[in-house]
């Protein structure tokens, strides 16, 4: 494994740990990247890159895979097949792990779970929200998740290679209090606490995902 600092430790652990949470939970991941306008870089800077984020965030979590298709992003055959019959009217879910850096006019690398969002969406409201039109959004590969979780810390959670800002997540990127569980068993349970975390990933993913719609599209 990369010889990682403090600071890399710990967002790995939070990313493998939400990579693993959707894994045992037969959820997807995928990585969207939302780059800043010159614009805003030269007037607001960050707060505005993340502020505009959660404007993007909060829409997304309107959307139904039928309101898709009534505005025109998705036809409809494509979005029984990518959504399935039962879940056309269910609204969008949308977890995440944000690294903020400093390339170019400011970019956010977002690792999310959630629901298949078409490209041309994406970039329509990230122009209408920030006024820049250049995303980018692919399929993470989680089968094998500390392999996935190294790649984004070593290029993104470090000043070296990419300027690293900061890093956040939303509550249920893995569960609420997670921190504080993982910190405890590895000071108790030193040397049993990478399996013993294991354990509580999958009973936690088994319970959350247990009776929540699966809108993450099967594309």
């Amino acid at each position: 494994m990369v010889d990682f600092n403090s600071k890399q430790k710990r967002s790995f652990q939070t990313v493998l740990s939400g990579l693993k949470f959707a894994r045992y939970g037969g959820k997807t991941i995928r990585f969207l990247t939302l780059t800043s306008s010159l614009l805003w870089a030269q007037s607001e800077g960050s707060a505005q890159l993340n502020s505009d984020f959660q404007v993007l965030k909060k829409r997304i979590c309107r959307y139904s895979p039928y309101r898709l298709y009534k505005e025109g992003y998705i036809t409809k055959s494509n979005m029984i097949s990518k959504y399935g019959h039962r879940n056309i009217l269910s609204k969008f879910h949308f977890e995440y792990f944000k690294v903020e850096t400093n390339e170019g006019n400011g970019v956010l690398h977002i690792l999310y779970r959630g629901s298949y969002l078409p490209y041309n969406f994406l970039v329509d409201n990230w122009q209408d929200i920030h006024l820049s039109w250049d995303v980018s959004i692919k399929h993470i590969d989680i089968d094998n998740s500390k392999s996935a979780a190294c790649y984004v810390v070593s290029q993104y959670v470090s000043n070296q290679k990419s300027s690293y800002v900061r890093s956040s997540w939303s509550w249920n990127w893995v569960f609420r209090g997670f921190k504080f569980i993982w910190y405890r068993m590895r000071s108790g349970y030193p040397n049993d606490c990478f399996e013993l975390w294991d354990n509580i990933l999958k009973n936690r993913a088994s319970s959350y995902f247990f009776n929540q719609l699966s809108l993450d599209g099967f594309g």
